[in-house]
């Protein structure tokens, strides 16, 4: 398995954490539940920008959009931008998703990146004293269009998000595959081989968008202060239609996790219990053992 790919679930010796492995679920929250008073504290922009009043935006959306230019009066001596702007970005205006929405129906399970995160292992698995589970990310959310795995980003001062560029890069991402769609069919049934050059361009400019979008996203849904780096979180983010605040205990496909790491001060009865579980549920599973190295503060898995 990818080590980039792997999501670390680190739990106390708590019944709650047996349960959940026994059912094979995911305990994910409302962000408002989290004690972080930041979690979500984000300047979310909306509208069309004004070229006169808010240049920058006007021309960052210009830039998404495929058009460079310095100054605003150099983007609108372009005929080709001055004469459809206005109609192309009300038609974009429809694709701005809802995000304030999307983030109060979103539920949040928390996963963590290193196995040896000495910090990790003495707060989240009770000082060496629970477990980690170790999921694999594409085996987690293959098939389920709900869920989403994004790296948190740690930074100094709340992010703003335009949501209206959103709109745009989504637009332009969608176009980029209808007319690399149609650039194959072109060489294919007439022969337009010349056109293949064209393939690369879209696929170049779908990618930037994309890129555009999943930045979005990160900032919306997945970044914290910069006191928290340490965590190397990873975050799984299931959409649902949950107008309320409730958690989501989210069913997972068993073949999902890959490996199960016991702390060393485990206590012999919670490790009967676990191992009893994993005998019967997940069986033929790896499980290895985290402890402490004796020449230095770190944490060895073997």
């Amino acid at each position: 398995m990818d080590s980039q790919k792997q999501l670390l679930k680190f739990s106390g010796p708590s019944k709650y954490a047996l349960d959940n492995l026994e059912s094979g679920q995911i305990f994910c929250q409302h962000y408002g539940a989290y004690n972080d008073p930041f979690e979500f504290w984000s300047d979310i922009v909306t509208g069309i920008p004004d070229a006169g009043r808010e240049p920058e935006r006007f021309l960052s959306a210009l830039r998404t959009w495929g058009f460079h230019f310095d100054t605003v009066e150099e983007a609108l001596g372009e005929p080709l931008v001055s004469e459809s702007v206005e109609e192309y970005f009300e038609e974009c205006a429809s694709y701005v998703p809802p995000f304030e929405v999307m983030r109060k129906e979103m539920r949040i399970a928390c996963f963590a990146s290193q196995r040896d995160n000495l910090l990790m292992w003495s707060h989240y698995a009770d000082g060496l004293r629970g477990f980690s589970l170790v999921f694999d990310e594409d085996a987690l959310v293959s098939g389920r269009p709900e869920a989403y795995v994004l790296d948190v980003a740690y930074t100094n001062k709340p992010p703003t998000i335009d949501s209206f560029i959103y709109g745009l890069a989504w637009d332009q991402d969608w176009y980029s595959h209808v007319a690399i769609e149609e650039t194959q069919k072109r060489i294919q049934f007439s022969g337009e081989t010349e056109r293949e050059a064209e393939i690369e361009m879209y696929e170049a400019s779908g990618a930037e968008a994309l890129g555009t979008m999943r930045d979005m996203w990160q900032r919306v849904f997945a970044t914290k202060p910069v006191q928290w780096r340490y965590e190397g979180e990873r975050r799984l983010l299931i959409q649902t239609d949950q107008e309320d605040d409730a958690p989501l205990l989210w069913q997972y496909d068993r073949g999902a996790v890959r490996e199960v790491i016991l702390g060393e001060r485990m206590p012999e009865t919670y490790r009967q219990r676990l191992m009893a579980v994993l005998e019967k549920h997940y069986p033929e599973m790896p499980v290895t053992a985290a402890g402490r190295a004796r020449d230095c503060y770190s944490i060895l898995i073997d």
